[in-house]
This record gives structure tokens, C-alpha cells and sequence, in this order.
């Protein structure tokens, strides 16, 4: 892993991966497997009770600069003044409020055939 820092002033293309958060080992920082009630971290053997779980942020970026594209990912806590909230706090708001959340129209008609026609529109 690269330990030197870079600064960027650049603007953000696009998410490279809608998945931003991850259950994360307590001692090496890394993916935790969830088994059952437990999890299990396959770099350090870490295990502990699955629902005692911490998650962390993992922010997959494309970014241009000037003429150059980048993809950029930034870890861990730095991230919970740009969400207002820890990745823990978030997941559980995610996993609580899941069943809530409601698909947009576009999402409807993006999956109608082609030989459908919206009644109404």
C-alpha cells in the first residue's frame, strides 16, 4: 500500500461502487465475514459476535483532474464528517429503514418492454 499522501483538488465523475460501507475486524481494520451470529476476519482471525459488528466507510471514486482521470478510495473515518454520521450509525439507519424506502418512477419505466404502453402518460 502506498503510506505517501496526495492531495487532489478534483471533481467527482462517478461512484465506482454503490457499496460504502463493510463490516469491519476491530483489530486490523479489514472485511469481516458474516457467518450466522458470528464474523470472522480471514486476515487476522479475528472473530466476534455478528451483531457487535463495526462497519467502516469505503468510498470508491472516478475523479478528473485538469486532463487526468483517477479512481480514488478513501477509508475510514474521514468520511463520517462528510455523511454527518459513523458508518455503524448509517448502516443501522440502512438496515432499519430498508423496507421503507421507495423506488423512483424512472426505475418503473425502465423495465417496462418495449411493447407496453404507459396507461395515463
Amino acid at each position: 500500500m502506498n503510506r505517501r499522501r496526495k492531495f487532489l483538488l478534483a471533481s467527482v465523475l462517478a461512484l465506482q461502487n454503490s457499496s460504502f460501507v463493510y463490516p469491519s475486524c476491530q483489530k486490523c481494520f479489514s472485511r469481516v465475514i458474516l457467518v450466522s451470529k458470528r464474523s470472522n476476519c480471514p486476515k487476522c482471525g479475528f472473530t466476534g459476535e455478528a451483531e457487535n459488528v463495526s462497519y467502516r466507510y469505503k468510498l470508491s471514486l472516478k475523479v478528473a483532474e485538469s486532463n487526468k482521470l483517477f479512481g480514488i478510495t478513501v477509508f475510514g473515518s474521514c468520511l463520517d464528517a462528510f455523511f454527518g454520521l459513523t458508518a455503524t450509525g448509517l448502516h443501522r439507519i440502512l438496515k432499519t429503514n430498508m423496507g421503507k424506502v421507495q423506488i423512483p418512477v424512472t426505475s418503473y419505466i425502465s423495465v417496462l418492454t418495449a411493447g407496453e404502453k404507459l396507461k395515463g402518460w
